[in-house]
């Protein structure tokens, strides 16, 4: 097996919040526990504007497992080069829109009008889904 040494736990352009993890520490960018909705009428870009860079949790994930002790401030150089990984990984990805069909009984409520982790058919789509140019 391989070891990852860096997982991309999150990019959230809605709630404008990322999470990150290499090596032993865990990065948190954003304010976590956002209640900002996806509107069916928007596209949100992945770009620098898609994260709320000034809020920021830093955790040693191997010294601190329960996340207690925020190392933001003490250790800037590592907020630093985590935030740049996310900005280069930012660089690749394409504008979220949120027009897909409402799904009855799917996360996180019974109609969720966003992008969801499965297959849709293309008759489900809405006729302007396609319709961003990228």
């Amino acid at each position: 097996t391989c070891p990852r040494t860096q997982i991309m736990l999150h990019i959230d352009p809605v709630k404008r919040v990322a999470g990150y993890l290499k090596g032993q520490f865990k990065v948190l960018f954003g304010e976590q526990d956002s209640s900002s909705s996806c509107s069916s009428t928007e596209f949100y870009p992945l770009d620098m504007g898609s994260v709320d860079w000034d809020t920021i949790e830093l955790y040693n994930i191997f010294e601190d497992p329960f996340e207690n002790n925020n190392l933001n401030a003490t250790h800037p150089e590592i907020v630093a080069d985590l935030k740049a990984d996310i900005i280069d990984y930012l660089g690749e990805q394409k504008p979220l829109q949120c027009q897909l069909p409402v799904v009855t009984g799917s996360y996180p409520s019974t109609e969720v009008p966003f992008f969801l982790p499965f297959d849709f058919t293309e008759e489900d789509l809405p006729p302007n889904a396609y319709d961003y140019d990228f």
